[in-house]
């Protein structure tokens, strides 16, 4: 394990981010990128989100003097320049009921569970860092203390089955 170590814990909206966070809390500096509210740019209307300056959070993360093992979460934290990357994930099934829960619009609901099927995040990730870099955890039946142990055993170097990819694309086959 190494000492200094930043980490982004990423995933799209509502595979559990946040809630599994607050248990990581406990061991590690947690970073809430959402936090960053002078990064907004605007707020997109249609899309019902705010856009950041992914340049501007950028520079504020690494100009911010930290150490230790300090865990970047938000669903942008890959694009934060991090030494690992842990992507969460969810069945997009479950997904759209979690994003339903939060009153999520229709839209933002498909434009979301889309993207999971799709696993545009983990791709994204998978472009920027090397792939023994990258991790993903299912979320869809573990409970938020079973994630966040699957966090720490992948943090702790323990964690290498979570280096298999998920694939929901199927999941896109039958919503046409």
């Amino acid at each position: 394990m190494v000492k200094n170590m930043k980490i982004a814990l990423t995933g799209t909206p509502g595979t559990g981010k946040t809630s599994v966070s607050r248990i990581l809390e406990n061991k590690y500096h947690v970073i809430y990128l959402n936090d960053f509210k002078d990064v907004r740019e605007y707020y997109d209307r249609e899309r019902d989100t705010y856009v950041v300056n992914i340049n501007k959070l950028r520079e504020k993360i690494e100009n911010m003097n930290m150490k230790g093992t300090v865990i970047l979460e938000g669903h942008y934290a890959h694009d934060m320049g991090v030494d690992m990357v842990i992507v969460l994930r969810c069945h997009p099934d479950e997904l759209r009921k979690r994003l339903k829960l939060r009153n999520y619009s229709d839209l933002k609901i498909m434009e979301n569970v889309e993207a999971e099927a799709m696993g545009i995040i983990s791709e994204e990730c998978l472009s920027l860092y090397l792939e023994e870099n990258v991790y993903e955890i299912d979320t869809t039946q573990k409970s938020v203390e079973d994630v966040a142990n699957a966090i720490i055993q992948i943090i702790e170097g323990r964690g290498k089955e979570y280096r298999k990819r998920l694939n929901y694309m199927e999941e896109i086959l039958k919503w046409y």
